[in-house]
């Protein structure tokens, strides 16, 4: 198993089962560097359209959006005849802040691609390992593959985005690695694909790929507030990491519908468009429908074309209606099989109901849009008070919630490895903050103020009752933008239930946060948005393999059924008890639970690495070793069952000669190795 792979298991473990405050695997380098401003808008804007056309079908999209529960949007904006016809942001959000646009990057880098190729200086047929000579690629494959091969995703390499968060050397682990589809032939789809066409951009043009599509991309069309992160190399990421508004994602859509022109400024030829925007892949339909062009999604009739990023991110064109439309959202979901984007396409496909709108119909859709996602807040804000005084400013309009006077104190927490910032980006960014130690909630003036003290640093977080409150805080160099909001409800045994939501307006992920009382102190108990139901398809993409899933199988024999996928669970909705510091013997008592939590902990863990460290090494069983014949299966799962027993602490005489262990949808017998013929090929990967 390759190096990367392994790496992936042992973050997991020291996530899952460990207080590990930094269980990076590989050296941390902050990515996202800069903070976010907001846009100047400069593109036309009618809303519902010429005539009020649109409206009606524009007022039915927002209302079956938010109807949809599994579509968290954040922003959406549509646009048609070169005009915003719509606008919408969820609470907290704002359509004019860049949002990390994920693999909706990968269209920017392919345009880039075409921009050199326009100019002569790239072709599609030109060999990738031609612009990496300090390179020996792993396999003579290698050799043949095209910057066409990386554009429509049929590398075939397996080193991809699970790879970003286990190797620090992404250029030479791509070459490196194993093929895991056939080159040229195969749809895989990689984004370190990505990667390397801007690292083959930045050799040929001498800058950044990040640089030269400012230069040659971005200021062409009027783009200015952007930013994206480079990777632990130092290149831009390529594929990922590009934090763009709805509206600058409007304009790249605009240049896809005018075939290379921004409202009639010619800046890719049009051949590159059309070869860009014509599939050449067949993209599995469990995905979404849509197949692969150059970097860009395409249906298979030819008559949509999509940038696509996960947990929601889209910018969806339909050059039949002269109209495009750019979402962004949390949602669960990795690829284009999204119910967001569903609803957008029902409704503006076939627009033309709309086109006998009204006043009365615009009006309607002008409300809609005031109160998008009212109905779906986080947290359901108080009203400011009403009547002359307030008015006159003689009584404060947005006092002190009383609600929370209870709260107020400072909580010290028992040993954990959770944060303020989301799992799904510490793990995606690697920066992990050192495990939360302190919770405090402070009364300023009419104010909440909520700190959290993690790895020794303290975030001082001001909580908005009317409204939310903004901040930035500083995770280790990398700066995000901050909102909180809070309301203080009741249980059913009318006991008070604080919820804090922390929206960051840059990213698809949201942090609420939920405390109440208990005899000690309080328990936090927090979670985000996406949640673990996206980290559940990594997992089972990791675990596909024979060797992981045996280790699985072997670990839920002991630990019980279910075990590896709770302990996901429970990372990301974590429950932290914490003391108040008030309580006398704070500290003895919080040492003492410490104790308890680190040697519960510390057993299965060393279940799990004992035997994720035996067969997830590339060396062959010991008795195979004296022997010259090539592994068999039945030598394999006979060491398998003796290491587990041995670490379960039963003794092997005690053992039948013949065990059996069931496995979902099988059954393996284990047996001796002169009982099986059955042979492993090398290469293969068990």
């Amino acid at each position: 198993m390759e190096n990367y792979k392994k790496k992936a298991i042992n973050l997991l473990i020291e996530l899952a089962l460990t207080e590990n405050k930094h269980p990076s695997v590989i050296p941390y380098t902050p990515a996202k560097t800069e903070i976010s401003t907001k846009d100047i808008p400069d593109l036309k804007r009618r809303l519902g359209g010429k005539d009020y056309r649109y409206s009606r079908a524009l007022y039915n999209t927002l209302s079956e959006l938010e109807e949809e529960k599994r579509a968290n949007v954040h922003s959406l904006a549509v646009m048609a005849d070169g005009e915003i016809i719509l606008e919408a942001s969820a609470p907290g959000y704002d359509i004019a802040y860049p949002h990390l646009a994920h693999s909706m990057s990968k269209t920017v880098t392919g345009l880039a691609v075409g921009l050199l190729v326009d100019d002569g200086r790239l072709s599609l047929d030109a060999p990738v390992i031609n612009y990496f000579p300090e390179i020996t690629p792993s396999d003579s494959k290698y050799s043949s593959l095209t910057v066409l091969d990386l554009l429509s995703m049929k590398s075939g390499v397996g080193f991809a985005e699970l790879g970003t968060v286990t190797e620090d050397a992404w250029t030479s682990a791509f070459f490196n690695s194993k093929f895991t589809a056939r080159p040229k032939e195969e749809f895989s789809y990689n984004s370190i694909n990505s990667y390397i066409l801007g690292r083959i951009i930045s050799r040929i043009t001498g800058i950044s790929l990040y640089a030269f599509v400012t230069e040659k991309l971005f200021t062409p069309l009027g783009i200015t507030n952007h930013f994206w992160e480079t990777g632990p190399e130092g290149y831009t990421k390529g594929g990922f990491g590009l934090y763009l508004s709805v509206e600058s994602f409007a304009k790249l859509g605009q240049l896809i519908l005018e075939g290379g022109c921004y409202f009639g400024k010619r800046i890719l030829s049009s051949e590159y468009i059309k070869k860009m925007c014509t599939p050449v892949s067949d993209a599995p339909d469990a995905i979404g429908g849509f197949d692969y062009g150059l970097h860009v999604w395409v249906s298979p009739t030819g008559d949509e074309i999509l940038f696509n990023g996960m947990l929601g991110q889209n910018v969806w064109i339909y050059p039949k209606e002269n109209m495009l439309a750019v979402v962004n959202s949390g949602n669960n979901e990795l690829f284009s099989d999204s119910p967001t984007l569903a609803i957008i396409r029902k409704n503006l496909k076939s627009p033309s109901s709309a086109y006998t709108a009204t006043r009365a119909d615009y009006r309607q859709l002008k409300t809609k849009v005031n109160t998008f996602f009212d109905s779906r807040r986080a947290v359901v804000t108080k009203e400011p008070e009403r009547g002359v005084l307030y008015f006159l400013g003689i009584k404060n309009r947005r006092p002190f919630d009383n609600g929370f006077t209870p709260l107020i104190g400072r909580y010290a927490t028992r040993n954990n490895n959770s944060g303020i910032l989301p799992l799904f980006v510490s793990v995606m960014q690697n920066n992990y903050g050192g495990g939360i130690e302190y919770f405090a909630f402070e009364r300023i003036d009419e104010n909440l103020v909520m700190s959290v003290t993690e790895g020794g640093k303290t975030y001082n977080i001001p909580v908005g009752f009317y409204g939310y409150e903004e901040s930035v805080l500083d995770f280790s160099g990398e700066k995000y933008i901050v909102r909180a909001s809070a309301e203080r409800m009741l249980d059913e045994e009318r006991n008070p239930i604080y919820k804090i939501a922390l929206i960051f307006p840059e990213l698809p992920n949201v942090r609420i946060i939920k405390i109440t009382h208990t005899d000690e102190g309080i328990l936090i108990r927090m979670s985000e948005m996406p949640n673990e139901k996206i980290a559940e398809t990594y997992f089972d993409t990791l675990t596909a393999t024979t060797k992981a899933g045996f280790i699985i199988n072997l670990v839920e024999k002991k630990m019980g059924e279910g075990f590896i996928k709770n302990k996901l669970t429970s990372l990301f909705n974590p429950s932290l008890a914490a003391i108040d510091t008030r309580t006398a013997g704070y500290r003895e008592k919080l040492d003492f639970d410490n104790k308890e939590i680190a040697e519960k902990n510390e057993s299965s863990a060393k279940l799990i690495k004992t035997l994720a460290s035996k067969f997830l090494s590339d060396e062959k069983p010991e008795e195979d070793k004296e022997d010259t014949k090539p592994s068999t299966i039945g030598s394999f799962f006979k060491n398998a069952l003796s290491l587990l027993l041995k670490v379960a602490k039963v003794k092997h005489d005690d053992t039948p000669s013949s065990t059996i262990i069931e496995i979902p949808d099988d059954t393996i017998t284990f047996l001796d190795s002169s009982e099986s013929d059955t042979k492993i090929s090398e290469s293969e990967d068990i």
